[in-house]
Protein backbone atom coordinates (compact mmCIF):
# COMPACT_ATOMS: atom_id res chain seq x y z
CA UNK A 1 0.00 0.00 0.00
CA UNK A 2 1.60 3.23 -1.16
CA UNK A 3 0.68 6.00 1.11
CA UNK A 4 0.99 9.93 0.94
CA UNK A 5 2.89 12.15 3.25
CA UNK A 6 1.03 15.39 3.30
CA UNK A 7 2.59 18.18 5.00
CA UNK A 8 -0.13 20.03 7.67
CA UNK A 9 2.81 22.23 8.94
CA UNK A 10 4.09 25.80 7.60
CA UNK A 11 5.58 26.23 4.54
CA UNK A 12 9.16 27.63 4.77
CA UNK A 13 11.17 30.01 2.67
CA UNK A 14 14.46 31.87 2.56
CA UNK A 15 15.89 35.02 1.52
CA UNK A 16 18.14 38.06 1.73
CA UNK A 17 17.63 41.11 1.90
CA UNK A 18 18.92 44.34 3.59
CA UNK A 19 16.70 45.45 6.66
CA UNK A 20 14.44 48.70 6.12
CA UNK A 21 12.41 48.77 9.29
CA UNK A 22 12.36 47.28 12.59
CA UNK A 23 8.84 47.76 14.43
CA UNK A 24 8.84 46.35 17.78
CA UNK A 25 6.04 47.44 18.71
CA UNK A 26 4.09 45.87 16.16
CA UNK A 27 6.30 42.80 16.31
CA UNK A 28 7.26 43.33 12.57
CA UNK A 29 10.58 43.58 10.52
CA UNK A 30 10.53 44.95 7.15
CA UNK A 31 13.00 44.13 4.55
CA UNK A 32 14.56 45.25 1.45
CA UNK A 33 12.78 42.37 -0.93
CA UNK A 34 8.91 44.63 -0.26
CA UNK A 35 8.26 41.56 1.90
CA UNK A 36 7.48 41.91 6.12
CA UNK A 37 8.33 39.44 8.70
CA UNK A 38 6.63 38.60 12.16
CA UNK A 39 9.01 39.02 15.14
CA UNK A 40 8.51 35.95 17.50
CA UNK A 41 8.71 36.88 20.81
CA UNK A 42 12.01 35.00 21.51
CA UNK A 43 13.96 36.73 19.11
CA UNK A 44 16.81 39.42 20.14
CA UNK A 45 16.46 42.09 17.50
CA UNK A 46 18.08 45.28 19.69
CA UNK A 47 21.06 44.92 17.93
CA UNK A 48 19.67 44.87 14.33
CA UNK A 49 19.48 48.25 12.22
CA UNK A 50 18.09 49.60 9.02
CA UNK A 51 20.47 48.94 6.27
CA UNK A 52 21.95 45.62 7.52
CA UNK A 53 22.42 42.93 5.05
CA UNK A 54 20.54 39.32 6.60
CA UNK A 55 19.72 36.11 5.41
CA UNK A 56 15.88 34.98 7.00
CA UNK A 57 14.31 31.55 7.21
CA UNK A 58 10.23 32.15 7.59
CA UNK A 59 7.55 29.97 8.07
CA UNK A 60 4.31 30.77 6.52
CA UNK A 61 1.47 30.71 8.96
CA UNK A 62 -1.64 31.60 8.32
CA UNK A 63 -0.54 33.84 5.54
CA UNK A 64 1.85 35.16 7.79
CA UNK A 65 5.70 34.99 6.87
CA UNK A 66 6.83 34.18 10.83
CA UNK A 67 10.59 34.50 11.39
CA UNK A 68 12.37 31.16 12.32
CA UNK A 69 16.28 32.40 12.09
CA UNK A 70 17.66 35.45 11.32
CA UNK A 71 21.53 35.89 10.43
CA UNK A 72 23.50 38.83 10.21
CA UNK A 73 25.78 38.72 6.76
CA UNK A 74 29.12 40.32 6.66
CA UNK A 75 29.41 43.74 5.56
Amino acid sequence: MLSALIATSALAGETEAEIVQIDTDKGVIVLSDGESYSIPVDFYVDDLEPGMKVFVIYDEEGGEKVLADLQVEEQ
